[in-house]
């Protein structure tokens, strides 16, 4: 369920509660708390890619770090950004 903003539209940077059971059931080496924090760094992006086979020989999980200062962050991101540019 989204949280309605003020204009009563649905908040759409709130993952739904299906989305959430989803990233749950994979299993990932960091539980999710917080969405936005999770995700930010670009680790848990890269470990969900890496279990799709369009991505396992381009994903290398001992690239990325769960490390949550802005340069490991730069890091992770531009790693992902050079594979999404391939495609």
């Amino acid at each position: 369920n989204h949280s309605p903003t003020a204009r009563g539209q649905k908040d759409m940077s709130v993952p739904s509660r299906e989305i959430l059971r989803w990233i749950q059931s994979l299993d990932l080496t960091y539980s999710v708390r917080n969405v936005r924090r999770d995700f930010a760094n670009g680790f848990l992006v890269a470990e969900i890619l890496s279990r799709f086979k369009e991505y396992t020989n381009e994903i290398n999980m001992h690239s990325f770090d769960n490390g949550t200062a802005i340069s490991r962050r730069k890091d992770n991101w531009q790693q992902l950004l050079k594979i999404f540019k391939k495609r």
